[in-house]
């Protein structure tokens, strides 16, 4: 058995979607996400010439009255197909922001290891969260 390996510097960013449309109790289902995922990357493969591979982890947003389903998105610099830094987080926020319109959502943050940037289509604010 011949193992190849291919090294790359770490890079990783991390983005969490709220699993109800807009601040309604309709759920999206994990099926409807990952098709809408599907679709975005292979726009952002035809736009940018980057693939992401993406891991998606259930988890839940827990803020002052708001419980959400959601999914967390983590990306990282895949070393078989290594992508110019500054390229690959353009990447990773056209395709966060591509499924934020197709999942009816206002805001998301995305965490990289160097800065957080927060995406928001408007001002309003979760009427479940108590401030």
């Amino acid at each position: 058995m011949n193992i190849k390996s291919s090294v790359s510097k770490t890079f990783t960013a991390q983005a969490t979607i709220g699993l109800y449309k807009g601040y309604s109790d309709e759920i999206i289902l994990i099926s409807d996400f990952k098709k809408k995922l599907y679709n975005r990357q292979q726009q952002i493969k035809k736009e940018f010439d980057v693939v992401l591979s993406v891991k998606l982890a259930l988890c839940e947003i827990v803020f002052l009255g708001q419980e959400e389903p959601s999914v967390t998105l983590e990306f990282i610099q895949y070393p078989k197909f290594p992508v110019a830094e500054p390229l690959l987080k353009k990447a990773i926020i056209h395709l966060i922001e591509l499924l934020m319109e197709d999942l009816d959502q206002n805001r998301t943050v995305i965490v990289f290891q160097d800065e957080t940037i927060c995406l928001e289509k408007s001002n309003e604010i979760d009427p479940k969260i108590n401030i």
